[in-house]
């Protein structure tokens, strides 16, 4: 892979962890060492519960 490909793929790798759009990868990874042997949410319930609890506490967001 040359230079401008890594760099690529490097900035969507930022901008989706800015956008939070791999939260649900990040919840697995923390769950997968916090809760062994038990089983994740699923990810529709990870993103409404997120979505409920970003309504419920407002926080420094665009909208």
């Amino acid at each position: 892979m040359n230079a401008l490909a890594v760099g690529l793929v490097k900035a969507g790798r930022y901008l989706k962890a800015v956008m939070g759009d791999n939260a649900y990868e990040v919840y697995l990874a923390h769950h997968a060492q916090t809760h062994p042997g038990t089983p994740p949410m699923p990810e529709r319930t990870f993103w409404r519960e997120r979505d409920d609890d970003q309504d419920r506490n407002p926080q420094g967001r665009c909208c």
